[in-house]
């Protein structure tokens, strides 16, 4: 599993002061602002912690790690409330765009979790990206479960 550098939005484009009047892009509606918020995500050194950051933290609005938020919203298998929601399709790899069937789920203790002791992950195996999400891990359970039904019949 990926530990994050705390500091990883020090060092994002986005972060830099000659984009700071950029900023507004990313939580904009029209798709040229939304254009120009994922350009600078595009050479962000950092995209793979601030994509991470905002999946773990379910953050459903704004442009995060060169995703827009139907993207984030569909890897999450949430709505625009954040609500669990099955999608027409399932969710791809958020960083590298692999298959669903790519995508595995395992669940892990949480230290000083509390009532939540544990959580559950999806990882990729072809980029090896992961995220914590019960909703995308449920959806890619279900992908599986529903391949293995296909491939029984």
């Amino acid at each position: 599993m990926f530990i994050s550098n705390e500091d990883w939005h020090e060092d994002a484009e986005c972060a830099k002061l000659e984009n700071k009047e950029h900023i507004k892009n990313f939580f904009a509606n029209k798709p040229s602002q939304q254009y120009k918020a994922l350009k600078i995500c595009e050479a962000c050194p950092v995209r793979k912690e601030c994509l991470r950051w905002a999946l773990d933290n379910k953050q459903v609005w704004g442009i995060w790690g060169g995703l827009n938020y139907k993207q984030i919203r569909r890897t999450l298998s949430v709505n625009w409330e954040g609500q669990e929601m099955r999608h027409n399709r399932f969710p791809l790899c958020p960083y590298c765009k692999s298959k669903t069937a790519s995508l595995s789920t395992k669940t892990i203790s949480r230290p000083n979790g509390g009532r939540w002791a544990t959580m559950k992950m999806v990882e990729c195996s072809d980029c090896l990206f992961s995220w914590q999400s019960r909703t995308s891990a449920n959806a890619v359970d279900a992908y599986h479960s529903q391949e293995i039904k296909k491939k029984k019949f």
